[in-house]
């Protein structure tokens, strides 16, 4: 397959996706961060998922994406590490009409962000959540779908439930799904958890595909 070309910053080896200027040692430090964990190496072990950094802990520059990839991505008590992963259906890497519906994004969080005493704090509970809703979107387009799959995207809203104190320092995953799309709405749900598989927080959201520049 040949790779795809887009200017967003997703890193996939598997996908022949490395941009420019990329930290050479950003996807296998993650990798081996997260196969290091009995749980987390137990979902990225299964067959047919291709992993990938998404493209907020790759900054292309100092004027976008800083909140994750950089104030938070660059201290080592903020967000460690990032890693996504999907598992394409039959013809999805090729097809520009049958977009992902879903990915997986595994987060190392760190005690600096925390709110109460060793509680990750609620805004970054949402921030996660939120930035999972991104992941969708950003994946169809260094994909090249078919507009409305393929285009830009911004939260519209986005509502969540506190199920659980998440702790921290810890390691979770959220898995992030489209639920159904009108016309340029996106409406999707969320659910973060544990190595325990108990839901800790869930979102739901609407997203909306921006329209082309004339």
């Amino acid at each position: 397959m040949r790779p795809p070309t887009s200017p967003l910053r997703i890193v996939s080896p598997a996908l022949g996706l490395i941009p420019s200027d990329t930290p050479p040692d950003l996807f296998d430090s993650a990798v081996a961060h997260f196969s290091s964990i009995a749980w987390v190496a137990g979902r990225l072990r299964r067959p047919g998922g291709i992993l990938f950094i998404p493209q907020s802990f790759n900054p292309l520059s100092p004027r976008g994406d800083q909140f994750i990839g950089d104030t938070l991505g660059r201290n080592p008590r903020g967000l460690r590490h990032m890693l996504g992963l999907f598992f394409p259906a039959d013809g999805q890497l090729t097809d520009g009409t049958h977009p992902v519906h879903r990915i997986e994004t595994f987060c190392s969080v760190g005690v600096g962000l925390s709110g109460y005493e060793d509680v990750m704090h609620g805004g970054m509970v949402c921030s996660l959540l939120d930035e999972s809703f991104g992941i969708v979107h950003e994946l169809n387009t260094v994909l090249g779908k078919q507009p409305p799959a393929g285009r830009n995207h911004m939260t519209a809203s986005l509502s969540v439930d506190f199920r659980r104190p998440v702790p921290v320092p810890t390691d979770v995953w959220v898995s992030a799904w489209i639920e159904g799309v009108e016309d340029r709405k996106a409406f999707m749900r969320a659910e973060m958890k544990g190595a325990d598989g108990v839901v800790l927080a869930s979102a739901r959201s609407t997203w909306i595909a921006l329209k082309e520049k004339l």
